[in-house]
């Protein structure tokens, strides 16, 4: 069987093993997509990311993602410029009390820039995934993978996400966010790419774009590990300066 790691907006960095082609129900197709086999890992991703929106300047900055995936819960830090970030914590459970998002600094919490790339930190570790399910839609390709379309509610009730996701893998390869009792999306998210790194695939391009924005995400370093292969790097999560800045 062959293993494949993504990390998503990784942002979510699952482990998924490729099973036989046969067809499942909603139900379970979701909980194979939530609870993933091979969880035991540990992965860095480091890289850049490029922002344009219409009439204004090019921003760029420095993005680094790490994540530490046990059996029942993965613990993500998601920093920009080396200056603000997140720690994303997912429990594998539907809804909002699965998921934690906490500023690492008084930075982040007043004057944080990841939204002005586009981005929120949960992209990153892709917590739609345990939004409550609502339908599902006729299958679909993307990116020449067949993909099962489902569409999600978020635990507010204020947004719902049209999701495709690999039939072979139980990976999300392509999001749509939609405010409710609107009609067309006001952000989506596409994995463009990813490389094989030895038994692992790991994503190396992303785009989130939107209504007069797009940011594109390119991972240039790449790390993953397990914990039988060694002890979890010391400085797989980083230590950010504190205080407003």
């Amino acid at each position: 069987m062959l293993k494949i790691f993504f990390l998503a907006i990784s942002l979510y960095g699952f482990c998924f093993v490729t099973y036989a082609d046969k067809e499942m129900s909603v139900k379970d197709f979701l909980h194979r997509v939530r609870h993933p086999a091979g969880r035991k890992r540990w992965a860095i991703m480091d890289g850049k990311v490029i922002h344009r929106r219409r009439g204004k300047d090019t921003v760029k900055a420095e993005l680094y993602v790490s994540i530490l995936f046990n059996s029942d819960r993965t613990l993500a830090q998601v920093v920009i410029n080396k200056a603000q970030g997140y720690m994303v914590g997912q429990a594998f459970i539907k809804g909002k009390d699965g998921t934690s998002i906490i500023p690492l600094n008084e930075a982040t919490k007043e004057k944080p820039i990841l939204g002005n790339f586009g981005l929120r930190p949960q992209d990153l570790t892709m917590t739609f995934i345990y939004w409550e399910f609502v339908k599902e839609f006729p299958e679909e390709s993307t990116k020449m993978i067949n993909c099962r379309v489902l569409e999600l509610k978020s635990p507010d009730g204020k947004e719902k996400a049209k999701v495709w996701i690999s039939k072979e893998y139980y990976f999300p390869l392509k999001v749509q966010w939609t405010r409710i009792k609107e009609k067309e999306p006001f952000r989506s998210l596409e994995v463009n790419s990813f490389k094989r790194q030895g038994k692992y695939g790991m994503i190396k391009r992303l785009e989130l774009y939107g209504p007069g924005w797009r940011t594109k995400i390119n991972f240039t370093k790449t790390e993953i590990g397990t914990p039988d292969k060694g002890a979890v790097p010391k400085g797989l999560f980083l230590k950010l300066k504190q205080g407003k800045q």
